[in-house]
């Protein structure tokens, strides 16, 4: 029987709300200790995957579109080869591994199906913040090269490459001067931005230390990445938390991309709670793009090219985010 292109696009329609709604009833949580959590073989099966356990402290779960590899007692997973940071370890539940469910809600789940949870936000304009400025330099290098510097300078070539790709793109600072945290903010709601990146050079005590890392706006009721287990858990909502599944979804793509185009070392996904990503009006993630402080980023961050090579990072990871949000619209 010969079918026309509209009964066609009709019945893959529907092929594609039946594997939808299937997939969701899936998914189950089991309740531990008055915590929801999703089990991995059941995480597994949700997504159609194969699950394998290759090493003592690693599971393993793959398909067609996604690999995803949790390390055990941990709260580090890879999604196809970018790390990102857990709020909660993997742990054992009787003898099945699992994850905290809002986890698995909130940053599993928007990076291996986008398309699921973007249907709301706008692609429209893209405002860049450039981080520091005027008398605030940020961090420096051990060659005296000051963060503000660099990041303007990068900040900019990300909107070169945005706006030939027809992305409309502002920033909140255009040369070296003061601007207030929550200035940025404010910028940004005037402008009616759609999604917020802050760029940033990093800095650590010990100069080995060195690599690319992306921050989105911790949970509530989770601790930061790098706070985990230290003093009071914070519990306040942030304007920023309406869009804790879109900031997951474009903190990913910024990771990946940054290091594809750089090569640097992946210090992965992170959640914090910075003044620009709390009060956020829009998505929104802030890059810490190199360490200044180790020789080998200093070597990236000061040199042309290589400041370039970031700023083709930062931008196909935006615009593969605004790729995910076109794919969500049509969904």
């Amino acid at each position: 029987m010969r079918l026309n292109k509209t009964v066609l696009l009709f019945v893959a329609g529907l092929m594609t709300f039946f594997t939808v709604a299937t997939a969701s009833a899936a998914i189950r949580t089991v309740t531990s200790r008055g915590k929801s959590y999703v089990t991995l073989p059941n995480l597994a099966a949700y997504y159609a995957m194969t699950i394998s356990q290759p090493a003592r402290n690693r599971v393993c779960m793959q398909n067609r579109f996604n690999r995803i590899e949790f390390e055990t007692e941990s709260r580090s997973v890879w999604i196809n080869g970018t790390l990102i940071a857990l709020s909660e370890p993997v742990q054992k539940l009787g003898w099945q591994w699992a994850i905290d469910a809002t986890d698995f809600n909130k940053t599993i789940e928007p990076v291996a199906r986008p398309a699921e949870f973007l249907k709301g936000v706008g692609t429209r304009t893209v405002v860049l913040d450039p981080g520091h400025g005027g008398d605030d330099k940020g961090t420096s290098s051990p060659r005296n090269v000051h963060e503000k510097l660099v990041v303007l300078d990068v900040a900019k070539r990300v909107k070169a490459k945005l706006e030939a790709r027809g992305i409309n793109v502002e920033l909140t600072r255009e040369n070296d001067r003061t601007v207030d945290l929550d200035a940025r903010d404010r910028k940004a709601a005037a402008l009616r931005a759609d999604l917020f990146v802050s760029i940033h050079a990093n800095s650590a005590a010990n100069r080995s230390v060195r690599g690319a890392e992306t921050f989105v706006l911790a949970l509530p009721g989770r601790y930061s990445s790098n706070s985990y287990g230290g003093g009071r858990l914070p519990t306040d909502t942030n304007a920023g938390n309406r869009y804790d599944t879109a900031n997951m979804a474009l903190g990913y793509r910024l990771q990946q991309n940054i290091l594809r185009a750089t090569g640097q070392e992946d210090r992965g996904v992170k959640r914090a709670r910075f003044e620009v990503l709390r009060d956020a009006p829009c998505p929104a993630a802030l890059v810490e793009m190199a360490f200044m402080s180790n020789l080998k980023d200093e070597a990236i961050a000061i040199d042309p090219a290589g400041r370039d090579r970031i700023a083709l990072g930062i931008a196909n990871g935006i615009a593969a985010y605004v790729a995910d949000v076109s794919r969500a619209r049509v969904k």
